[in-house]
């Protein structure tokens, strides 16, 4: 022990650990674990350990992007916050020899998410919370990194769950191995492509080893093995062995989905038995699209909803997600623009998309063999020509094309039959000098996001000189459920690979397709969640920005651009009332109520185990979808409005709008009876189960009935359409003037259907609070608006008209929009609900209704028997 009357700054370090040592030995406090080391060192160097590791706790208590359950957490928390050695240290420096980016915001992230976990110096302590990440975002990375910090804090069991199929289980497996699992210090009980079989002397195990892993499959074979471990283990050593469990890609197989597969319902109930044999420790599920995770029924404790603490994961700049690629289908600009896309999309024709759809009929299917489209040679050819970008640039890792037309198994091999023949006659027109295919990639792409680029674009002589080896080097595989071929970045292989990946279902969730360039989507989903999560393309493209494309079916990108908004609003939420009461459970109920945003499933794809609780208070939701070609609907929608606000008396606010207040929630109630949408406008129908006009209704019927509602009605003042020259014209409600808005529909729009994408503009939610009530607070996001119109709404309810010219226009060289096709000007509105919730407490805030999620598809070639049975 180093001498009491050192002062050096190792004397502190050794005092502060001996102070933690305590803590997680003996399960007491920081102040009586400094107080029994003050019998071994000097006061005065332990109480100035005592006061660092409490600000180092402090620091680590940080619940920003959080929601958790107050009974549970307070500012000091229990986290001492990252040791300078042990696992954190070591895992820190491997990801610092790699070169990686990010790692202050890792070290920040990390620790938040471990100081949620339970305490493993109390023992009998279980906490279940859920992280919300983004698809390939670097979920692995922090869940590693929560996991080192973990163990350094006194947990003793890692358990992580990852994924349906062997080559995700094996990639985690894998790096896991490579960056956290390697020491004496750890016992594996898995390894390579071994899954978790039976284990002989639990007992032994869990009490000798300093740490045991094991990287788990979700099959339900496996998690039986789990549970059978741990009850071999007595109650009282399990209690003093703290269990972490990360659920990775926790919304695939881990909710409950009685009216589905029979095996889906099988592996939650596996989940249950092993969370349920856990006597200390924590459940953390990790996942992009937890939509399914916060649908689980909250007030089943033994399920795994998460109702200790909900946060979210920022990315970088750098990080293509789907806003950027695909742009944000939710507010626009005075131009009645959405949020522009990246120019990285290229729309694959229906004729040609159709040609690879496989029949259904599975003898048929032996037979499917259908040429190559144009389309998928072009996307070919940029990617041998962005890879020849890439070496010229000195890039040497990993370059990846991802062909995704089917789930079907049996059409990936005869693609990949066509893919091989194609790049071998690219191959022999290199030889021959040919480069005519590769110039005219280069000229129609090689320039189209150069605003993204980090690095400067080479020479076409520097590429082309280089796209002969590109095409030498060039492999074509299948990854399904069935092929013998698996994604293999193994660096110990000593070789980087260029490779077209052909696949369905196992590429399609959780697997990392390295240097990804290039891809070809055509297959769609009718869920959220399976969608997102087949967006392999998103992620970081560090060095190669301006490089990726991604060709898919028309109609998927304006997909992707309102899943986009989905998203958002799911972290706006929890962003917005981090700082709340709010508890997981009641956030969970509230990010249910998004109308229109949960309601895409198809028909036949909906079921649900239960009836579930939805509050509606503080929602919002806007018309987005018309019908411009029946004069009696676009003249009843204005009077609808008229009506709405008849005999009251707007004032005119600095923004150029008018402001009627205490309007009467009967009124609003007559309004969205009279007011008629498109059918496809699906929150403001009545179609299917849903009943969606009707539970609204009956909401303010109960509880927004009085005048606390206000009426804004939009203005513009601008008189001319984007080319500055056509007049916008206007409409007279009551004895108020309003400027009509210029809002351009998306391409594809007919007068029988106008769909504007979005119609509200970012600051509408909280445009009839003063700004003198909320001065400064910030305003700049949607989460910040939602928090000012929490705060100092006084929760009323705002409905928000909009006139819209019937002689609107796309701005000039907008790609996704056009023209408006109607000789009729429109009204739409958007509705923000009251914040009941907040002002009158929880009770009385639901109604009852039925709402849709889905686990992710399985195709009947890829059913997860076979390929288990395959791979036991």
């Amino acid at each position: 022990m180093p001498n009491d009357h050192d002062t050096d700054p190792e004397f502190l370090g050794f005092a502060m650990k001996m102070i933690t040592r305590k803590v997680q030995t003996d399960h007491i406090s920081l102040a009586a674990a400094a107080d029994s080391v003050k019998s071994r060192m000097r006061a005065d160097i332990v109480d100035e350990a005592l006061k660092q590791l409490e600000e180092k706790r402090r620091r680590a208590s940080n619940y920003r992007h959080t929601v958790v359950d107050r009974r549970f957490y307070n500012d000091e928390g229990w986290y001492l916050g990252p040791t300078d050695d042990g696992q954190w240290s070591r895992y820190l420096n491997i990801l610092r020899g790699e070169g990686t980016p990010g790692l202050d915001s890792l070290d920040e992230e990390t620790s938040r998410i471990t100081g949620l976990l339970a305490n493993p110096s109390h023992p009998g302590t279980k906490r279940k919370g859920l992280v919300m990440g983004n698809v390939q975002s670097g979920k692995t990375r922090n869940f590693a990194g929560v996991i080192a910090k973990a163990v350094d804090a006194g947990y003793r069991f890692v358990i992580v769950l990852s994924g349906m199929y062997n080559n995700l289980r094996e990639q985690t497996q894998a790096r896991l191995t490579e960056q956290v699992f390697s020491g004496s210090d750890w016992y594996s009980l898995t390894q390579g492509i071994s899954d978790l079989g039976h284990v002989t002397n639990a007992q032994q195990v869990v009490e000798h080893q300093m740490f045991v892993c094991a990287v788990v499959k979700k099959n339900t074979a496996r998690l039986a093995n789990l549970t059978r471990m741990l009850k071999e283990v007595p109650d009282e050593l399990l209690k003093l062995r703290p269990v972490l469990i990360i659920d990775d890609e926790a919304d695939q197989a881990t909710p409950n989905s009685m009216a589905q597969r029979e095996k889906i319902s099988a592996i939650n109930r596996r989940m249950r038995e092993v969370w349920a044999q856990v006597e200390t420790g924590s459940y953390v599920g990790y996942s992009a699209t937890p939509f399914a995770n916060v649908l689980i029924d909250p007030d089943k404790d033994e399920d795994l909803f998460p109702s200790d603490f909900i946060t979210t994961l920022t990315t970088g700049p750098a990080y293509f997600g789907a806003r950027r690629v695909f742009g944000l289908a939710d507010t626009v600009d005075d131009n009645g623009e959405t949020e522009p896309s990246l120019d990285m999309v290229r729309l694959i024709p229906a004729t040609e998309a159709e040609t690879l759809q496989p029949p259904s009929d599975p003898q048929s299917r032996d037979f499917f063999d259908p040429p190559l489209p144009d389309s998928l040679k072009e996307a070919l050819a940029w990617f041998i020509v962005a890879t020849a970008i890439r070496r010229a640039r000195g890039q040497m890792g990993h370059s990846s094309m991802l062909i995704h037309t089917t789930h079907y198994t049996a059409p990936h091999v005869t693609m990949r039959r066509r893919v091989t023949s194609h790049a071998r006659e690219l191959q022999d027109r290199a030889r021959q000098r040919d480069m005519t295919v590769f110039k005219r990639s280069w000229d129609t792409e090689a320039r189209r996001a150069t605003g993204e680029t980090t690095m400067p674009l080479p020479t076409w002589d520097e590429v082309q000189s280089r796209i002969p080896a590109v095409l030498a080097e060039l492999e074509v595989i299948v990854d399904n459920g069935e092929s013998n071929d698996r994604l293999d970045y193994d660096p110990s292989n000593g070789s980087d690979r260029t490779i077209v990946v052909i696949g369905g279902g196992t590429l399609a969730r959780g697997l990392t397709l390295e240097g990804l360039v290039v891809s070809y989507f055509t297959r769609t989903s009718s869920t959220y969640d399976t969608l997102m999560q087949m967006g392999r393309w998103f992620g970081y493209r560090n060095g190669y920005e301006d490089l990726p494309r991604v060709w898919v079916t028309e109609g998927l990108d304006q997909d992707y651009a309102f899943l986009a908004r989905v998203e958002a609003d799911l972290r706006d939420e929890i962003e917005s009332v981090q700082d709340s009461d709010f508890t997981p459970r009641q956030l969970g109920v509230r990010i249910r109520t998004h109308p229109g945003r949960l309601q895409i499933t198809a028909e036949n794809k909906m079921y649900n185990a239960e009836v579930v609780q939805i509050g509606l208070s503080d929602t919002a939701n806007q018309v987005t979808i018309l019908d411009g070609r029946n004069p009696a609907i676009s003249h009843g929608n204005l009077n609808a409005v008229r009506t709405l606000v008849s005999g009251l008396r707007p004032q005119q606010l600095h923004t150029n709008h008018f402001l009627i207040q205490d309007v009467n929630g009967e009124r609003i109630i007559t309004f969205l009876r009279d007011f008629k949408a498109h059918p496809d406008q699906k929150w403001l129908s009545n179609e299917a189960k849903q009943k969606n006009l009707d539970n609204m209704v009956e909401w303010i019927h109960r509880f927004a009935g009085g005048n606390i509602w206000n009426v804004v009605l939009v203005s513009n003042y601008r008189q001319t359409a984007p080319d500055g020259v056509t007049p916008l014209g206007s409409l007279t409600i009551g004895s108020t003037k309003l400027g009509c808005l210029n809002r351009s529909v998306l391409r594809g729009s007919t007068s029988g259907r106008l769909d504007f994408k979005a119609v509200m503009s970012p600051g509408d939610r909280i445009c009839d609070i003063p700004p003198s009530k909320y001065g400064d607070s910030p305003r700049a996001t949607d989460a910040d608006r939602r928090r000012i119109r929490r705060s100092y709404g006084d929760g009323r309810g705002l409905v928000v008209i909009y006139p819209i010219s019937s002689h609107s226009q796309a701005a000039p060289g907008s790609r996704e929009r056009m023209n408006i096709p109607t000789e009729l000007d429109q009204v739409a509105f958007s509705i923000f609900m009251p914040s009941i919730m907040d002002a009158d407490g929880e009770d009385g805030t639901f109604v009852s209704v039925r709402r849709p999620w889905d686990v992710p598809e399985l195709s009947e070639d890829e059913e997860l028997p076979e390929e288990e049975s395959a791979n036991e």
